[in-house]
């Protein structure tokens, strides 16, 4: 009899260890884990290269494609994925960082990092996908561009620098035009 009464009491205390149990018990994904890898290296390295991004495994451009593209991720993380995704030339890396050059609803220092990123990536290759911005009306935009122009390099870059530098009436752009031609020479 008294077995019997003891049976409802210990079902119950076992049921509320079982709800009260922590869920993170089960295993991660290795998807996740890499995930967090990527996301640890980026808040400790700003400015992090494929050298530094190694450690988290292999595909870190498709983690980081899918963090520039996270808008509710940590606008400073987004930032460095964006920059660090210019380590990894591809195309999906190329889709991405386009895609956020040219998106109005981005921040503008989002924008400008996607536009360096794609000229550290792909070189003179881009120089049409950042040749419309140096007549954005945006002097900021204008100014990464130019930047951007800088770092891809070529005579080509140069020619387009040279130009926009003959039109341009805000000086902080042609400040940042100068420099990119210095970089240049």
């Amino acid at each position: 009899m008294r077995a019997m009464r003891l049976t409802p009491a210990i079902l119950a205390a076992a049921a509320m260890v079982a709800v009260a149990a922590p869920r993170e018990a089960a295993a991660k994904r290795a998807s996740d884990i890499k995930y967090e890898d990527v996301e640890r290296i980026l808040k400790h390295k700003p400015f992090a290269t494929p050298a530094d991004l190694a450690a988290a495994g292999a595909n870190i451009d498709s983690v980081l494609a899918d963090m520039a593209s996270a808008r509710k991720l940590e606008p400073e993380l987004r930032l460095r994925a964006v920059r660090a995704l210019g380590g990894y030339p591809g195309s999906r890396a190329r889709g991405v960082l386009t895609t956020l050059a040219t998106t109005p609803g981005d921040s503008i220092d989002l924008r400008c990092a996607a536009m360096d990123a794609l000229a550290v990536a792909f070189g003179p290759g881009v120089l049409s996908d950042l040749r419309p911005f140096l007549k954005d009306p945006n002097p900021q935009l204008r100014a990464g561009a130019a930047h951007a122009l800088g770092t891809s390099g070529g005579p080509e870059a140069r020619h387009l620098l040279e130009y926009a530098l003959e039109h341009e009436e805000v000086l902080e752009v042609r400040v940042a035009i100068d420099r990119a031609l210095s970089r240049l020479r």
